[in-house]
């Protein structure tokens, strides 16, 4: 919910939006009410066919491409979105299930996914995502801000007793202007 209620705030400035790693479809759904486009992208087929019927009982099916894919690789060169989202496997864990499993440090998984929204990433574009506290976080904003994005954590909410959400935005740093 953290990152939908990040969404809806965001969502209205955008253009062409994109979530990867759609899972149930809540986030593209709520996408699809703010953008002129959406596309969401998951490995599973069960979670890309469950996205594609909600779209299509809402409504907005003819908005929406799902594909199953693995983060946006599939995506034709060009591609570009003002705003991408994704709630990516954060938990510090090795070679679990990887619906939740981020990887040693809880910060490969969201990291590559980053890595993928920026080759589809629109100048002025945003990226909305989760990380958990209990992952190695700052080294994921500090990999963020090497990339050439400006980093903010929007929100933290406490999910448990030792556990907060972080939901993060990363923008573009602005060009610097030129001196004549």
């Amino acid at each position: 919910m953290l990152l939908a209620r990040g969404v809806e705030l965001i969502a209205p400035l955008s253009g062409a939006s994109c979530e990867i790693g759609c899972g149930s479809g809540l986030i593209t759904l709520t996408l699809s009410t703010h953008g002129e486009k959406v596309v969401a992208t998951d490995l599973s087929y069960r979670a890309v066919a469950t996205t594609w019927a909600k779209a299509r009982r809402r409504g907005v099916d003819w908005k929406v491409d799902v594909v199953c894919c693995d983060r946006l690789e599939a995506l034709r060169e060009g591609e570009l979105f003002k705003l991408i989202a994704f709630n990516p496997p954060y938990l510090p864990l090795e070679e679990e299930d990887i619906r939740w499993s981020g990887g040693a440090e809880g910060i490969e998984v969201p990291l590559s996914f980053l890595e993928s929204a920026l080759k589809r990433l629109a100048a002025d574009g945003i990226v909305l995502f989760l990380l958990s506290s209990l992952s190695n976080w700052r080294k994921a904003l500090q990999r963020a801000r090497s990339l050439g994005l400006v980093v903010s954590i929007l929100r933290a909410e406490g999910v448990g007793l030792y556990e907060d959400l972080l939901l993060v935005l990363a923008a573009r740093r602005p060009a610097p202007k030129a001196k004549l």
